[in-house]
């Protein structure tokens, strides 16, 4: 029988929701800037507003994933990782439907 360090199981997995975690805050960025959107021409709106409502569909599957997640009881702050990751997707899903809006705008006044 191999013998394990008591705990490593544990740590493992902590150690990767802490990596999980800090991972979960890529693609949110700051403000939307609709100014930006002005000196776009109407195929790069339309292409960008694609582009966006497929990143919205990716995080809300994403988020979806980490929802269904079963943390163990006894795993110490399990469930605070998992809220605080279902929090970021959350926070990226509203980002990115802002940027949405702002690129929707900035069609119908510019594009017929």
């Amino acid at each position: 029988m191999k013998a394990t360090r008591p705990g490593a199981g544990r740590f493992s997995w902590v150690l990767a929701m802490i990596l999980l975690t800090g991972c979960g805050s890529f693609g949110v960025s700051g403000n939307v800037d609709p100014i930006k959107f002005d000196t776009m021409s109407c195929t790069d709106l339309n292409g960008e507003i694609g582009e966006t409502a497929i990143a919205i569909s990716d995080a809300a599957v994403r988020r979806g994933k980490i929802s269904r997640v079963n943390v163990p009881f006894w795993v110490p702050g399990g469930t605070k990782a998992v809220t605080a990751l279902k929090n970021r997707r959350t926070t990226q899903i509203e980002h990115l439907q802002a940027k949405q809006d702002a690129l929707g705008t900035a069609r119908k006044l510019r594009c017929n």
